[in-house]
């Protein structure tokens, strides 16, 4: 069952790397969900101004008995890509994703981590205003995971906004600047990324 969000009020300006911390079901990802237009909230008000780009989960939606190429475009069509603006990232996909050799091939014949790497790939394509980030990259092999990593620090520096939510204290603090601590659906915390992560960390949070 989806962790029901409530009673949040908050504003990120141009500059935020906010890291979203909490237990297993106290509502990140329900969070980034309705951040990323994926989730309607049922009530409240939520505005975004900018371009968002959400990696949650970067294989969903591939059609397996497509082609890797029909893959491209329609992920491309699905993220407001236009069939020009596709066909210009189609070098930089297939490079990135190393499977020249098999993007007229159905994706059903792919392993997982060539879908990943086909997903990722179309994914990160354009430059977003706002990244929205669930979890960091880790699965693939060696020389995929620190490619990803590059991308993806790549666009944290060059995005006006970072959204990230993480269980790892590290990542969480290497990335980010401010930190919203979730519990049961509510925030609980919001303050520096040190701040929040000591907090959660410690007896208050258990207390909250």
């Amino acid at each position: 069952m989806r962790p029901l969000i409530k009673g949040m009020s908050f504003e990120f300006n141009d500059g935020d790397r906010v890291g979203l911390i909490g237990a297993n079901g106290a509502g990140k990802t329900t969070l980034l969900r309705v951040l990323a237009g994926v989730l309607r909230p049922s009530g409240g008000r939520l505005q975004i101004s900018g371009k968002t780009q959400n990696l949650l989960n970067v294989s969903m939606g591939m059609e397996k008995e497509a082609t890797g190429m029909e893959n491209i475009y329609l992920r491309g069509y699905c993220s407001g890509m236009s069939k020009k603006e596709i066909e210009r990232h189609i070098p930089d996909i297939l490079e990135f994703a190393a499977l020249e050799k098999v993007i007229d091939d159905p994706v059903r014949t792919y392993s997982s981590g060539m879908q990943l790497r086909l997903a990722f790939a179309v994914a990160t394509t354009v430059q977003p205003e706002i990244l929205i980030l669930d979890e960091w990259i880790s699965a693939g092999d060696r020389f995929f995971v620190q490619r990803s990593r590059e991308r993806l620090l790549g666009h944290i520096d060059s995005c006006r906004m970072l959204i990230f939510a993480s269980h790892s204290s590290d990542i969480l603090k290497e990335l980010c600047t401010r930190g919203l601590v979730l519990k049961s659906g509510k925030v609980v915390f919001d303050g520096s990324i040190d701040d929040a992560i000591a907090f959660y960390e410690s007896d208050l949070y258990q207390q909250a």
